[in-house]
């Protein structure tokens, strides 16, 4: 379950903080679950997904940390993967494959 946090917080938490927009990661992040929220007047403002050390912030307004490196290119390859192994491949050796990209996708952020 994911708790409600505030953009203060993560920049302070330190580390590595990087943002993209509403649903530029949906595929990559497939596997991954949000730690966190944040919302203002406005309602739901975006998730905190923290993988491997880098904290990822997706959604509409207000994120946090520089936009990510190569966004397009690493959803592409993601999108590819679960299309291809969707109804081929086991759960386990989707989430595999696509926690290999993410680990990647990490490095270059």
């Amino acid at each position: 379950m994911k708790f409600k946090t505030t953009a203060k917080a993560i920049r302070e938490q330190g580390g590595r903080v990087v943002s993209a927009g509403y649903c530029d990661l949906q595929n990559l992040l497939t596997f991954e679950k949000p730690v966190a929220y944040t919302c203002g007047v406005y309602g739901w403002n975006f998730d905190v997904y923290i993988v491997d050390g880098l904290t990822i912030c997706t959604g509409y307004r207000g994120m946090v940390g520089r936009t990510a490196n190569n966004i397009c290119e690493f959803e592409a390859r993601a999108r590819k993967i679960n299309d291809e192994m969707m109804w081929k491949a086991p759960y386990e050796e989707r989430k595999a494959a696509m926690r290999e990209l993410l680990a990647e996708f990490i490095k270059q952020a």
